[in-house]
């Protein structure tokens, strides 16, 4: 794990504690505004470990992250809203888990496949769109059932989703989360893989969202799940292809929600945007071992599916990284441009071909 991984993770776990006011609250109070009693017994644990004339600075130092940390729970709650289209309620009583349909492109591996196996614990209905046949784990299940479909071509897309309306009916859940990508240098890269990378990964979503989305919107209630990657905000060597494409997938959920809210009035329908940190799933099976000497440990993707399922089930939109104390990611754009190239420095040689 680099140095800078460890210290965003460090910080961000740090942050979280401190800027958690149900843990500097009552510290505040037990030292400030407390019966005599109580900082009778507090502050000389305190003196022994700092000096006396120090527990004001550090009651008034708790004070503010107390006022911080309210801060940043009305941000948080703010953000919630404004991807929910200011909606206060997710509207549960709407969802009727036996009843609802959900697509998932590349379900058949990877973060796909755990995916498809939560929600239909769940007992959603789930159509697999993907090239690779349905794998053994997934067989068996009356609510999974599987298309061969290319989602780089409209066509197959259109006519699967025309089986899936007419099998069960007009699905309520787009997960898009086909995706691929091979370390390799742009020049080196030939216009059939690049045609490839971006159809696959940010085209279909497109092609899935035209198609499937009005219905969502007549019965004004849906969920359509982007996954993109921490790519998304960091572009480093060797990837550029993947960073852009979901890059695109960030811009295209942002406009998207954008759309709902203005264009369509549409309350009901969010959208949850994912973003990955590195993941041990064939997606990288060919450069794994360079990830984990330049940025640590994978990943496991059940962390990941599992943090999906959940946000589905909460009818909740949201941006979800993953891990959560890699969310200074998310900010790398608005940082000194030093910054920046530092950051990607730290990785130059996990894609290293």
């Amino acid at each position: 794990m680099t140095a800078v991984q460890k210290f965003s993770i460090y910080n961000g776990k740090l942050q979280r504690a401190l800027l958690d006011p149900l843990f500097t609250g009552p510290l505040w109070w037990a030292l400030a505004k407390s019966p005599e009693s109580v900082k009778g017994a507090l502050v000389p644990v305190l003196t022994s470990v700092l000096s006396e004339e120090k527990v004001p600075k550090v009651a008034k130092a708790l004070q503010w992250l107390f006022i911080l940390g309210l801060v940043a729970k009305a941000n948080r709650f703010l953000s919630d809203l404004a991807l929910n289209h200011w909606r206060l309620s997710a509207n549960k009583k709407e969802w009727v888990w036996d009843r609802e349909v959900a697509v998932l492109t590349g379900g058949c591996s990877g973060i796909g496949l755990l995916v498809a196996h939560g929600l239909q614990q769940k007992g959603i209905k789930v159509a697999i769109l993907d090239i690779q046949p349905l794998p053994k784990e997934l067989k068996g299940y009356k609510n999974v059932k599987y298309w061969k479909c290319d989602v780089t071509k409209p066509e197959e897309i259109v006519a699967t989703a025309r089986e899936i309306k007419q099998i069960w009916w007009a699905p309520s859940i787009l997960i898009n989360n086909a995706g691929i990508g091979a370390p390799h240098h742009i020049i080196d890269i030939d216009h059939s893989s690049l045609t490839k990378i971006f159809g696959v990964n940010i085209m279909s979503h497109f092609t899935t969202v035209k198609e499937f989305l009005p219905d969502m919107l007549k019965k004004n209630k849906g969920h359509i799940v982007e996954v993109a990657s921490l790519a998304s905000f960091v572009s480093i060597a060797g990837i550029t292809d993947y960073s852009a494409t979901k890059a695109g997938v960030l811009a295209f959920s942002e406009g998207l929600n954008q759309e709902l809210r203005h264009r369509y009035k549409s309350n009901g329908v969010v959208v949850t945007t994912v973003h990955p940190g590195w993941t041990a799933t064939p997606l990288v099976t060919t450069y794994d071992e360079a990830i984990k000497k330049h940025s640590g440990d994978l990943l496991k993707p059940e962390t990941v599916a599992d943090q999906i399922v959940q946000q589905i089930l909460s009818c909740r939109g949201a941006q979800l990284v993953i891990p959560r104390e890699l969310s200074v990611s998310s900010a790398a754009r608005g940082w000194t441009n030093w910054l920046q190239e530092f950051l990607r420095d730290t990785q130059k040689g996990v894609t290293a071909v």
